[in-house]
Order: C-alpha cells, then structure tokens, then sequence
C-alpha cells in the first residue's frame, strides 16, 4: 500500500490534474475505471488465493509421496553431504532425519567401498545420466547391508552447484 502511495504521489507530481477543472461526465469516467480497476484486483486476489491453495496441496501430496516411498531418497551435495533424506531413508540408515542432513552419505559406506562410492559419483558426473552401483554400507548402530544406489546429477537452482539424486534400496536379501 505504501509502495502504491508513493508510486501515485510521484506520478501526480510530474503530471499535476486539476480536479476541478475536470467535467461532471469525466469525474464519472474515471470513477467507473477505478471500480472496474478494483474489481479486477478482487478477482485476481482471489484466484492468487486459489493457486496458493492449489499449490498448497499439491506440497502436501508430493510430501506424503516422497516421505511414504518404499525406497530411501537423498539429495546431496558435490562433496557428498546430505542435504535432504526422505522418512525410508532415514529408517535404512537408522537415523533420525534431522540427523542425516548434513552429514557426508559417505559415512555409512563401508571404509573398503569408500573408493567405489567415490569413483560412482565422479561418472555421474562425467556421464549425466542415471548411474547404478552396489555398495557395503553399514547402519548407524553398525550393522552391515547391501546398498544399490541409482544415482542422477541436477544442478542445485539455475546456476548453482551439482547435487546428487540418489535412491537408495537395501539389497542385502
């Protein structure tokens, strides 16, 4: 509201109207633009209001999707760091979420699959296209599994840096 004050004192300072000099018939043209002007506000209003709804949503859908998937989903970083982990990969790992992000995916590699994990990443890379691997990896209280990960390389925004999209299914069985 301030930001249109200003915006209408500055335009009325470099064309001044003299109200008084304006005819009975010009006063209502221009009270009818007004009313229609509002009007189209109002309705853009509420249609903004049902995108949002809309969009609000879909957030939630694609949430209860992404977080009830029967595979573990993470995001991470060039250097490996998880940036965000749904609910399933959490639990494979036995971590608690807030936990995971953050922290380098590398850890629960296994240290003898270390170099294969990395090398997995760099032809993501070098390929840009989805690339497979089977790894050791252990859980946070230790225990060892067999982890396939299905891994595709995105930039993070427009411009900013790689991330990783990795699925992650324990193959141990």
């Amino acid at each position: 509201r301030r930001r249109a004050e200003a915006i209408a004192r500055e335009k009325a300072a470099r064309s001044p109207e003299d109200l008084g000099a304006l005819s009975p018939e010009e006063i209502g043209r221009i009270l009818h633009e007004l009313r229609v002007h509002q009007i189209e506000l109002e309705m853009q209003n509420d249609e903004l209001r049902r995108a949002q709804e809309e969009l609000g949503a879909s957030r939630n859908k694609f949430s209860a999707l992404y977080d009830m998937a029967p595979v573990g989903y993470f995001t991470v970083s060039e250097e490996g760091v998880i940036l965000q982990a749904n609910l399933r990969g959490a639990d494979i790992l036995g971590v608690e979420r807030s936990r995971l992000v953050k922290s380098p995916l590398g850890h629960y590699v296994v240290p003898e699959d270390h170099d294969a994990y990395y090398l997995h990443r760099k032809r993501v890379l070098e390929k840009g296209a989805l690339q497979a691997c089977e790894l050791r990896m252990c859980r946070k209280n230790g225990s060892p599994f067999w982890g396939r990960l299905e891994t595709s390389s995105t930039r993070d925004g427009k411009d900013g840096p790689p991330v990783f999209r990795i699925i992650l299914c324990d193959i141990t069985e």
